[in-house]
């Protein structure tokens, strides 16, 4: 017999998920009939397998140490990630900002020119980097094998601003579902050319070129396109300038989205080479940060339960504004 105590991070996931990784070996009706022989347990009761882990739990095999050992071999010869990356990320990048952090989420703020996650298998993104976190700062090293803490939202390279991080499987999860569920609010900032007017929802339907990495919009929908929506406010004008400041509720998340959005509407970003003005002078990159997230009621995690976490934009924003 061989008792497993569930760790915090494998907390969140079901039982039958998590034996399919530490008897990755055995076959699922085999797994099936120890469960229902109660030979396999969990908090020394017969479980039927979708049971969500909690960190303490008791999950007993009733098996010889020799039929353990067979169906977890492959599971423990797994060969152990190297950190070194995730050391180098750390190295490279320094502290990241951290906006809010418990046992199972960060809040960070990204900075411009750091990838979300990798492109090429050289590159390092704010993925590696946070895990370097976890390893340096933290001196928490995750187990690898069993689970991979990793970024539970996307911005483009040079777009700044709030992500999300799971460390734990329940982190992850909860993470993941309010982001595809579309109950976490996503408010962005930024600078279009022009004085905009236009307030409320918009939507159109998008079609991304893999080839160009680069998106169309359209009025109505085409083959492989999809709906995209966001509602746009406007904050300020400077009319020496020529430059509105501009507020959007993100509603969808597609790759380019409010880039293409709002250059389709005859108000490019600016410093955005990819959809607007490529003659932006003195800018590297487009001025576009993910500023605001609103957490929606979350039962199992009180704490975030409608909390708001905003980074100041001043910085960036007002001297265009003087």
């Amino acid at each position: 017999m061989k008792e497993y105590i569930i760790s915090k991070a494998d907390s969140g996931q079901t039982l039958i998920k998590y034996l399919g990784r530490i008897l990755k070996e055995a076959p699922n009706g085999l797994i099936h009939k120890q469960l229902r022989n109660k030979n396999i347990t969990l908090n020394g009761k017969k479980a039927t397998g979708f049971e969500k882990l909690s960190e303490a739990d008791s999950v007993k095999v009733f098996m010889s140490d020799e039929t353990i050992a067979k169906f977890s071999k492959a599971f423990e010869s797994e060969a152990k990630v190297s950190v070194k990356e995730y050391e180098k990320a750390y190295k490279t990048f320094g502290k990241p900002r951290i906006i809010f952090e418990n046992d199972h989420i960060i809040v960070f703020d990204k900075p411009v020119g750091v990838l979300s996650q990798k492109a090429k298998q050289d590159d390092i993104s704010a993925n590696e980097w946070l895990i370097g976190y976890l390893l340096c700062e933290k001196k928490e090293t995750p187990d690898f094998d069993r689970f991979k803490p990793s970024v539970c939202n996307r911005l483009d390279r040079n777009t700044a601003g709030l992500m999300l991080f799971g460390k734990t499987v329940f982190g992850t999860n909860l993470l993941n579902k309010i982001v595809k569920d579309k109950s976490l609010k996503k408010y962005y900032k930024t600078l279009v050319h022009g004085k905009f007017e236009y307030t409320g929802l918009k939507k159109s339907y998008l079609l991304k070129d893999e080839a160009t990495n680069k998106v169309k919009l359209f009025d109505d929908h085409v083959p492989e396109s999809s709906e995209i929506a966001a509602e746009f406010k406007p904050l300020r004008y400077s009319k020496k300038n020529n430059i509105s400041e501009v507020s959007v509720l993100l509603l969808t998340g597609k790759s380019h989205q409010i880039r293409a959005q709002l250059e389709s509407m005859g108000y490019p970003v600016l410093g955005d080479k990819k959809y607007g003005n490529s003659k932006d002078k003195g800018l590297s990159h487009h001025i576009l940060y993910a500023e605001k997230l609103v957490f929606p009621e979350l039962k199992d995690l009180p704490e975030l339960s409608g909390r708001e976490f905003c980074i100041d934009t001043s910085g960036v924003f007002d001297k265009y504004f003087d």
